[in-house]
């Protein structure tokens, strides 16, 4: 049977360790606002929508539509490779300089990819503690 927007809503909650007391005000609502949705009586409103994406990285197409994966991670915005560098008018760069100036911008590069994988890993550990709380119970 196929899960509605307000019970995958529920499973994103305990996936993320939070009772809705704690949650609601996160997208804000009161716990018994919070409850209401949870319950089916309320629908998910799009400034709410907004906030569970902002705030929690939920993937909407997830939430909406059962497809993919529950959360998402940013994507660092793109950049130069290599930054401008203040030099004075015919100043040229020699092939060192550019090339320390190209390894500087790998090393950006490679770090904000790190930081991603990170973020992933943790997300996928509250999701795998989560599952495991629930089937201790």
């Amino acid at each position: 049977m196929d899960q509605s927007e307000n019970e995958r809503l529920k499973l994103i909650r305990k996936t993320l360790g939070y009772n809705q007391e704690d949650f609601a005000p996160t997208i804000g609502l009161t716990q018994g606002g919070y409850s209401d949705i949870e319950r089916g009586k309320n629908g998910l409103s799009g400034k709410v929508k907004l906030l569970l994406v902002n705030v929690h990285k939920v993937n909407l197409s997830y939430l909406e539509k059962n497809q993919g994966g529950m959360f998402y991670i940013d994507t660092p915005p793109d950049e130069p490779e290599v930054e401008t560098l203040n030099l004075d008018l015919g100043a040229t760069l020699d092939k060192k300089d550019r090339t320390i100036e190209l390894l500087k911008a790998d090393i950006k590069r490679l770090n904000a990819e790190r930081q991603l994988y990170l973020d992933l890993l943790a997300t996928k550990d509250k999701a795998i503690a989560a599952l495991e709380r629930s089937l201790k119970k």
